[in-house]
């Protein structure tokens, strides 16, 4: 059996510029949202999660922005800021993160208006944190606003009737195998 290789970026936009993708802790979403920062020209990366992702950052990001978000309106912030440079791709890391805590509904509605319109433009990737019960805090909203829904297993990117196989290695997420 022959297959076809496509980067996990090709994946991942094949349907849409607004792409939310979802799974348990350890998935590999960060891993594959940095992965698809080094698959365009400039791109940023926004984290709501702390700074632990930089470990993995090393040199090897020529054309990105990076941005720590500490609270709803550090990342509304950051969003306008990632905006204004006009990357090609923008990738928020966990987009729900701060909804969970406060169940306010504009922690969340505020964020993914700004990041609707910017797809527009550009291509925007959402990663979104699961409950303990495997269920997704605003899934309504995520489904409302995202063009493709995809979910990170330990090897594959699944969703709307294709699924991608990835790995995981020491440059990178390596994928897909179609």
């Amino acid at each position: 059996m022959e297959y076809k290789r496509c980067t996990i970026g090709e994946f991942i936009f094949k349907n849409s510029s607004l792409v939310s993708i979802y799974g348990t802790s350890g998935s590999g979403k960060t891993l594959i949202g940095l992965q698809v920062l080094k698959e365009f020209e400039s791109s940023v990366f926004i984290s709501t999660e702390g700074s632990a992702y930089k470990s993995r950052v090393r040199g090897s990001f020529k054309n990105a922005y990076f941005a720590d978000a500490m609270s709803e309106l550090e990342l509304l912030n950051a969003i306008f800021k990632a905006i204004s440079l006009e990357p090609k791709v923008l990738v928020v890391d966990t987009i729900n993160k701060f909804f969970r805590m406060s169940r306010r509904l504009e922690d969340l509605l505020h964020p993914l208006i700004l990041l609707k319109r910017f797809s527009k433009y550009g291509k925007v990737l959402l990663i979104w944190e699961v409950s303990m019960n495997n269920k997704v805090s605003g899934e309504k909203l995520m489904r409302y606003f995202s063009g493709d829904v995809l979910r990170v297993t330990k090897s594959y990117v699944i969703g709307n009737l294709r699924k991608c196989k990835f790995r995981i290695t020491d440059e990178g997420v390596v994928g897909c195998l179609e």
